[in-house]
């Protein structure tokens, strides 16, 4: 079953599952199916996602053959494994991208054969010249030496990310990153006696209106602060003192809108229309930003 996600401008076709359909029909990634789809989406410019564990070695053919001759540019994707016959699909892209979990997989063909010894024999020379045919395939796409994917296959051979990179069956790897952090300046952190759990203190300066988000968020959030509190609850007081008060209410939590007796809040503030002239002041917590109410 092909499934296709398609833009204006892009479309993307997910080789999730088994090569040809003698396997789970229901994965099956035909390539009659996959050969017809792209000839509806050419030229558009197509990504591939491939997770596949291989399977039929001529349907495998056939897909990448329908890659090869696509009219747009390809990029093909390795989200879990390209194994087998989905190891010469991948490689018929312009341009392959892994993740630095994700894998190649690449042997010799294998098949089953009932019959006597002259069957026996033409189905060995058979499979001897399909892995010649794929070591060829795989060799001239990677730039690998011939006789280097031969041993290779043989010795079925498995590469993740930086290791098919360095062999050439991929052209780049994308690293697996620890997520972004709500960072809260050293001089506001003074202030509270309790920070949230997974706030990261940084010293004074660092946060500015590009480095207020976390890397969930887009960086011009913080230049598009509210001027004003809004009717969103503000969050319920803490235990520590607050600035605006000089410190003297040990009731008064960092977050708490104080009355209008003294002409500040701490209050939550929504992503407005409005730009803010001077962003110092604001800090971000879990998925949300505060800043200081002047």
């Amino acid at each position: 079953m092909i499934n296709i996600k398609e833009t204006d401008d892009k479309a993307i076709i997910y080789v999730y599952g088994t090569i040809g359909d003698h396997w789970k029909e229901e994965k099956a990634n035909r390539a009659k199916e996959f050969s017809q789809a792209l000839d509806d989406l050419t030229p558009k410019a197509l990504e591939i996602r491939v997770d596949s564990p291989g399977g039929d070695v001529f349907e495998g053919f056939a897909i990448a053959s329908a890659i090869e001759r696509y009219e747009g540019e390809t990029h093909v994707f390795v989200d879990g494994m390209a194994a087998s016959a989905a190891s010469y699909i991948a490689v018929m892209a312009d341009k392959v991208t892994m993740n630095d979990f994700s894998a190649f997989m690449i042997h010799n063909a294998s098949g089953i054969v009932i019959g006597n010894r002259d069957d026996m024999r033409e189905t060995a020379d058979l499979l001897e010249r399909l892995d010649n045919n794929i070591a060829a395939t795989i060799a001239a796409r990677s730039g690998m030496k011939l006789e280097d994917a031969q041993a290779a296959m043989k010795a079925e051979t498995w590469y993740f990310g930086d290791e098919a990179k360095a062999a050439g069956l991929c052209d780049e790897v994308i690293k697996t990153e620890k997520r972004g952090k709500a960072k809260l300046d050293q001089k506001f952190a003074n202030q509270y006696k309790n920070v949230p759990e997974g706030v990261e203190i940084v010293d004074e300066g660092q946060i500015d209106a590009g480095s207020i988000t976390t890397g969930t968020l887009a960086a011009e959030i913080a230049a598009r602060l509210s001027d004003g509190p809004t009717s969103e609850p503000t969050v319920e007081p803490g235990n520590s003192t607050s600035e605006a008060d000089g410190g003297t209410d040990p009731t008064c939590g960092p977050f708490q809108q104080d009355g209008p007796e003294n002409g500040a809040s701490h209050a939550v503030s929504n992503l407005g229309d409005n730009e803010v002239k001077d962003a110092e002041g604001a800090i971000l917590l879990g998925n949300r930003i505060y800043r200081k109410e002047q």
